[in-house]
């Protein structure tokens, strides 16, 4: 049976976007944990920080150069894969968040070849650290400039929406609008917690495993201290997860109200409603469910939320959605629960690093974070369908019809299916390219590069 082609573009770009931002949520981690590792180094004067920085610069060199080729990928893809939907972006105060991006980027680019390749020409005790600043702010400015484009999709703004539905023209356009939708403050929020997080679990993963597979004292002295920093960062950064998730919801209810209905399996609209946990809808009956009385009514306030009944079946979104989220609370619950449980073992000193399963336990938590991180991609995506852009344009109207797409999609397909493990397994080697002794001892004169 053929697959109609804007179900493979659908699932083509949906594929790319789950690879990338892989590659992403490390780089991200990468640049947090360097800068924050800089500034203890000059604040402590502590070699091992030192050693810890020059560690982290090279996988994050190389997560850098790899994920700014795969965001090229994804930027031919829009263009091929939804013409329809770049020609309105291109018509609309979008496109100016992907202006800004590129500045962005050369932000983060300038500053990382500085400190790369001339750091060790700046030697007041702070200056390092200061150099790692632009780094951090152009790699999460990157992240909430997509953002920015994804929380227009949802809510859309910046040009007359009634005359385009009637007439397909753009008129009234405010090219500053799409900065600032009713969903922006929420999405860049919660994405600021949960993309970081993900990225430096990924690194105390790799630290704990590392620790117990390690015989040198001294780099089992940096896997501790470099856990240290991540355990502190990802208890942070899950306190703020919560929290933005929660508005996030409250968010959905007012401007996307059939996607939270699907996510919480809602049939009928009111107030004070249960939670459901999993289950699935038969007819009009939600059946194989865990209730929680009241739980529903009291994370939304007590407001009257919207239940699928109000919207014609042809409108819902698939009802995995559901599924996906409730799947990407439980485990979210987890995660919580071990940062805090591995935290409260370091502040007994009972020393938590050292228990290999607790160490296992850091590597299983860490793939469960991206399995959270992806969930939450997928139930945004998955419940603005069929809308690319939210009551305005369907995915249908903004794909390509272009069969001679397949092919190619295939290929890139299997090209990150090679990539993505290649780059982690490429980025833990170059981590240990050097001994401890020579990263402790700092980069030799006369070498090109800083670390």
């Amino acid at each position: 049976m053929s697959i109609p082609i804007v179900d493979f573009d659908r699932f083509l770009f949906a594929f790319t976007i789950g690879s990338h931002i892989l590659i992403v949520s490390l780089s991200i981690g990468l640049a947090i944990m360097l800068c924050a590792v800089e500034f203890l180094s000059a604040r402590s004067k502590d070699r091992y920080y030192g050693a810890l920085a020059r560690r982290l610069v090279r996988p994050f060199v190389v997560s850098f150069g790899i994920g700014t080729a795969s965001g090229i990928v994804m930027a031919v893809e829009l263009v091929n894969l939804f013409p329809g939907f770049m020609t309105l972006v291109s018509k609309t105060g979008v496109i100016s968040i992907f202006y800004v991006e590129i500045f962005a980027f050369f932000l983060e680019t300038v500053f990382l070849v500085v400190y790369v390749y001339y750091g060790k020409l700046f030697h007041g005790r702070y200056t390092r650290w200061l150099l790692t600043l632009p780094i951090v702010i152009g790699t999460l400015l990157s992240a909430v400039l997509i953002v920015m484009v994804n929380a227009w999709m949802n809510t859309p703004n910046g040009f007359d929406i009634g005359t385009y539905l009637a007439t397909g023209a753009v008129t009234g356009v405010d090219p500053w609008a799409p900065f600032l939708t009713p969903s922006t403050g929420y999405e860049v929020f919660h994405v600021l917690a949960t993309v970081p997080l993900t990225g430096i679990m990924m690194i105390g993963g790799f630290f704990a495993y590392r620790y117990h597979k390690s015989s040198n004292p001294d780099e089992r002295t940096l896997f501790v201290k470099g856990l240290r920093i991540t355990v502190a960062l990802s208890l942070v950064l899950v306190v703020l997860t919560v929290i933005s998730g929660v508005l996030q919801i409250e968010n959905l209810y007012r401007y996307q109200p059939l996607k939270y209905a699907a996510m919480e399996l809602n049939v009928n609209p009111g107030t004070n409603l249960p939670e459901t946990v999993f289950g699935w809808l038969n007819g009009t009956t939600v059946v194989g469910a865990i209730q929680i009385p009241g739980l529903q009514g009291i994370l939304s306030d007590h407001a009257n939320v919207p239940g699928l009944s109000q919207y014609p079946s042809s409108d819902w979104p698939p009802l995995i959605i559901h599924d996906t989220f409730d799947t990407m609370v439980l485990l979210g619950v987890l995660l919580g629960l071990f940062l805090f449980g591995y935290a409260g073992l370091w502040v007994l000193k009972r020393r938590p690093f050292d228990r290999r399963f607790l160490a296992w336990g850091f590597v299983v938590f860490t793939v469960v974070t991206t399995v959270v991180m992806e969930l939450g991609w997928m139930t945004d995506e998955l419940g603005r369908q069929p809308w690319i852009v939210y009551n305005v344009m369907t995915v249908s109207q903004a794909a390509s019809t272009n069969s001679d797409l397949f092919y190619p999609g295939l290929v890139i397909i299997a090209a990150y299916i090679f990539l993505v493990p290649f780059t982690f397994w490429f980025m833990a080697r170059v981590f240990r390219s050097k001994s401890i002794e020579a990263d402790l001892a700092g980069p030799t004169e006369g070498t090109d590069v800083n670390y």
